[in-house]
């Protein structure tokens, strides 16, 4: 399934889930109307005051509660870690369980063109796991203690390609909304335990009279009525998760070509394992897990025999997913994608726009290699906050030492210690092109970490250094989109009623014609390229001159917020734009994957370029 198709039925499955937290309200404010006006109205059904009285009760109520837990998902899946007792693994941990996922995480993020997700461990002996997050900005892989011992890489590698299907199909943002308006209906039954215990101390301390028995009396039946609502809840939540659960599964299956790593879990699980989970907030959010956190008649997932089946059956094909390569065809598919080294041809740009929001094997063992041949003291200090901040600035240093002594003078202008400390890492660590890309990801993880002071202060040094010889050239883009998606947070949102126009479009592809090209003729012919792909573009490029990074991030803001179609053709522009020539550098296809990570649409490794 093409990766905006997968965004387009979310959205569906969003309106759907709406229309069936409306049918639930409705259903609440019946039953509340029918309790008011037999308690209170005596029996007057159709009075126009009470039946006034119960919908603004209930809206309230629901309102509120809705917008209660709408404000706790609004911080991101770091909520819904922090509200199952996880703990954040800090990404320069040896702690040998903690650097194995951490790895794992790291490989597929890399392969597959998002973000580096932070991990959160939780102290549980079963095996268990969620991703969680509004979106792939926020979003965060949450795995028990129980999990990293009992499984063999293989084994977690399944579980977590299946936590990073969620985040690709954004199954994490259905889940954080239904988390949110399945709150506002459990507020009525809250709304009930507390008129019961305070009509129970009023009775306590005072004699008895009708007023506090009336009121004792409707505060059971408004309980009764949130089991009501919770159970319904628990329906909508099963209703969601199950059928997303098979495709999560199949998706892991198509990314590892492995279907032993996640059926060899699962079986763990059914075996004795268990992966229902201690937290008091598992109930609250069982349709996030790998597995059922919790014992309930509504399951939110398919029976793990039946998940088995499938996995190792011939039913993929019924989860939407596409049949899985034969060996012969994948070892064909990595002859291809190693064939060049610093040269990428449009026939790998094109091959990873349509693999856009997946990875494959070949991905991965490239990640993984690329990571192991990073220098020690890089990989050190890239997963320091502070000195990630001197890894980011050793990239951008120029290689002419006259400049270079000036980058360094700006730095230490402001900071100078990480003058010293960048000029010490450029001169004792050399990190070839294919891997700077993973060290830029990999220090924009760490890099969340800083206080917000912290890295106000680090973008202030970096603007300056980007600034020192007055022109931005493909890396210094790179970096600094990436730092913008990755990082900046609600600064990488779209404002408030912002809308994406053709002239955002506009901007961010007339950036890779120029950033490509060494004279106007070849951005022209860039530019008419993307104009073949996307008939809406203008007929002549944005200037180079108003192409500045201010501006490529507002357009990147404005178009976060665009629906998936108009997402898909500014891709297909990009995409039109760079392979224009028939092959490009390593430089270029990265920023083209660092504009599409922006934007949330991650694009996996372009492998040639590797």
């Amino acid at each position: 399934m093409d990766f905006f198709e997968s965004q387009e039925r979310a959205k569906r499955n969003t309106s759907w889930l709406v229309a069936l937290f409306f049918i639930g309200v409705i259903a609440t404010v019946a039953s509340v109307h029918v309790l008011l006006s037999l308690t209170i109205a005596k029996g007057k059904i159709f009075d126009p005051s009470m039946f006034a009285l119960s919908v603004g009760s209930v809206l309230a109520v629901v309102g509120v509660g809705t917008a209660v837990k709408f404000i706790q998902m609004s911080h991101g899946g770091s909520a819904v870690a922090q509200a199952m007792g996880g703990r954040q693994v800090d990404p320069g941990s040896s702690d040998p369980d903690e650097r194995r996922i951490l790895n794992v995480v790291e490989e597929m993020a890399i392969a597959s063109g998002v973000r580096v997700p932070p991990v959160y461990i939780m102290e549980d002996e079963t095996i268990n796991a969620f991703a969680a997050g509004n979106s792939e900005k926020d979003s965060v892989i949450g795995v028990t203690r129980g999990c990293i011992h009992a499984l063999s890489r293989d084994e977690l590698q399944g579980v977590m390609a299946h936590e990073f299907s969620h985040i690709f199909h954004r199954d994490t943002r259905l889940n954080m909304r239904l988390v949110a308006w399945l709150g506002g209906i459990f507020a009525i039954s809250m709304v009930g335990r507390i008129l019961i215990r305070s009509q129970m101390y009023s009775r306590s301390s005072r004699d008895k009279n009708n007023g506090a028995a009336i009121g004792l009396g409707i505060g059971i039946a408004l309980f009764l009525i949130g089991i009501v609502g919770y159970f319904f809840g628990r329906i909508i939540q099963s209703a969601v998760s199950r059928q997303r659960e098979f495709l999560a599964d199949a998706s892991a299956v198509q990314y590892t070509r492995n279907p032993e790593g996640i059926a060899g879990a699962l079986e763990k699980i059914a075996r004795g394992a268990g992966s229902q989970l201690s937290a008091p907030a598992a109930a609250e959010f069982s349709h996030f897990f790998f597995a059922n956190g919790i014992a309930s008649f509504f399951s939110t997932h398919p029976p793990i025999e039946e998940r088995i089946a499938r996995i190792r059956g011939t039913h993929m094909m019924a989860a939407g997913v596409t049949a899985v390569p034969t060996i012969q065809q994948t070892q064909s598919a990595d002859v291809l994608q190693v064939a060049a080294f610093h040269d990428v041809s449009a026939t790998a740009i094109r091959g990873a726009r349509r693999g856009m929001g997946s990875f494959n094997p070949t991905d991965l063992n490239i990640a993984r290699d690329v990571l192991a041949g990073l220098p020690a003291t890089v990989v050190d200090a890239a997963r320091n906050p502070f000195s990630a901040r001197a890894v980011i600035c050793s990239l951008l240093l120029s290689k002419n030492g006259h400049e270079r002594d000036l980058q360094i003078a700006t730095i230490a202008s402001t900071d100078t210690a990480l003058a010293s400390a960048t000029d010490v890492l450029a001169r004792s660590a050399n990190i070839s092109p294919r891997q700077r890309l993973p060290v830029i990801e990999l220090c924009a993880a760490t890099l969340t970490l800083l206080s917000p002071a912290q890295y106000e202060q680090f973008r202030s040094v970096l603007t300056r250094l980007i600034s020192t010889d007055s022109q931005v050239d493909r890396l210094e883009w790179t970096v600094r989109v990436i730092l913008r998606s990755a990082i900046e947070g609600k600064g990488s949102e779209p404002k408030p009623g912002a809308r994406a126009t053709t002239a955002d479009a506009a901007l961010v592809v007339s950036v890779l014609a120029w950033s490509g090209a060494t004279n106007k003729a070849l951005a022209t012919r860039a530019w008419r390229a993307a104009r073949g792909s996307d008939a809406s573009l203008p007929t002549a490029q944005i200037a180079a001159d108003l192409c500045t990074l201010d501006a490529l991030d507002e357009s990147l803001r404005n178009l976060c917020g665009a629906p998936p179609d108009s997402k898909r053709k500014l891709v297909d522009a990009c995409v039109a734009c760079v392979a224009a020539d028939g092959q490009t550098t390593v430089d270029e296809a990265e920023l083209l994957r660092a504009i599409c990570a922006a934007i949330g649409a991650p694009m996996p490794l372009i492998a040639a370029a590797a």
